[in-house]
């Protein structure tokens, strides 16, 4: 092998993770500083496929991809590329980028993303790295929706009296999941929100059912729900990711939703402000929710943009 040429091959976890996360570290460590476990835990979710890059026994790059379902159709998700800073503008990123294009087409996939779903890195660009945001250009990607993660601190956070008003006049209560009402929830979610299933189920496995707010009528017939995040969570929830960015009591919301038929009774902000009001008392401070394409919604109860990032995807 000739010196500094560049070999690619397939991704070993007991020869690469260790390898992949210091070129993290040399990429990423200021704009998104994470665990060694979540990265390696990401890394091994989405029935993972990915690639390294080494020059005369280095790692200098690699590239992470994972496959979703929908539909009984599949998506392929680039979910990381990496080049080590001194071997960037030198092709290697083009290298691992075709090698993952390349296995997404013999694997009959015809759409990709850039992100993934849960668990998962970033779910589009993330705009604070326009170097990745001008490569995936220079590949023919058209990066479109400006989606954001939104933040919020519950220090002082209650329900606003409007909201509970309101509720009260709607005749809905809102209160976490026992775990014998669980059955009841996932039934909700596998026929309003099915993609949202997962998390009803995953983390009631986990013990988490307080984490899994319902909203329920006056005949108790779920009509909504959500999914919450707190420091007496499972440590293994893939939400997480980021807590050496916004801090040890970080908490989420997530998997906001409401039965269609019952929209336009308020239940949607309700939930939402009930969780942060639980969350609060949990001793959140921070918390996070992520992948929101209205961010006017969650403004109303103090919610702000945190980091954004730009949907892309491309035919193949």
């Amino acid at each position: 092998m000739q010196k500094n040429s560049v070999i690619i091959q397939p991704y070993l976890p007991e020869r690469d993770a260790r390898l992949i996360y210091s070129l993290w570290q040399e990429n990423l460590a200021l704009t998104w500083p994470i665990e060694y476990e979540r990265m390696l835990a990401v890394l091994a979710a989405n029935e993972p496929k990915h690639f390294v890059a080494y020059s005369d026994s280095e790692l200098v790059g690699c590239v992470a991809t994972g496959i979703s379902w929908n539909s009984g159709q599949k998506t392929g998700h680039l979910e990381l590329l990496l080049v080590a800073p001194y071997r960037q503008r030198q092709g290697i990123g083009t290298r691992l980028y075709n090698t993952a294009l390349q296995y997404f087409q013999q694997a009959g996939i015809h759409r990709i993303q850039f992100g993934a779903v849960s668990p998962r890195f970033w779910f589009a660009i993330p705009r604070n790295l326009p170097s990745a945001i001008a490569f995936f250009e220079k590949q023919g990607w058209q990066p479109s929706t400006l989606l954001s993660d939104l933040v919020c601190s519950l220090k002082d956070f209650v329900v606003p009296e409007k909201i509970r008003q309101r509720m009260l006049q709607e005749e809905i209560t809102l209160v976490p999941t026992l775990p014998e009402q669980i059955a009841d929830a996932i039934a909700f979610e596998e026929r309003e929100f099915s993609g949202w299933t997962r998390y009803f189920r995953d983390y009631s496995v986990l013990g988490d059912t307080q984490d899994l707010l319902l909203a329920r009528d006056r005949q108790q017939q779920i009509v909504g729900s959500l999914v919450m995040l707190s420091p007496q969570s499972h440590p293994q929830r893939p939400e997480f990711l980021w807590k050496k960015i916004l801090g040890e009591d970080m908490g989420a919301i997530m998997a906001v939703g409401v039965a269609e038929k019952e929209r336009g009774r308020g239940i949607g902000i309700a939930l939402v402000a009930y969780a942060g009001e639980l969350l609060r008392v949990r001793g959140v401070d921070n918390c996070l929710i992520d992948w929101v394409v209205i961010n006017d919604f969650y403004g109303k109860l103090g919610w702000r943009t945190w980091r954004d990032y730009y949907e892309g995807s491309l035919e193949l």
